[in-house]
């Protein structure tokens, strides 16, 4: 999936796997299958924030925040559950 974030007005493009897109979208409680794009990118531009250095490094930043978001077993088994 790919999202367009923006940080302090700043535009950067990330691309996340669907899964990980889906175990996000989970722990925001954001509804199931539908189009969550804007709310995800608005989350991740939030947890970006402060810009710092390049595009790469901010890149890294999100994604680094991104698995801290979805690093939590129940989350995890939830979203494997749902499609049961």
């Amino acid at each position: 999936m790919k999202l367009e974030l923006r940080i302090d007005s700043r535009p950067l493009d990330i691309e996340i796997d669907d899964v990980v897109a889906g175990l996000l979208a989970v722990r925001l409680d954001l509804p199931a299958g539908e189009d969550n794009r804007d709310a995800l990118a608005r989350h991740l531009s939030a947890k970006g924030e402060p810009w710092i250095l390049d595009e790469e490094h901010m890149r890294r930043r999100i994604l680094r925040r991104l698995i801290l978001d979805i690093a939590d077993p129940a989350l995890v088994i939830r979203h494997l559950m749902a499609d049961q």
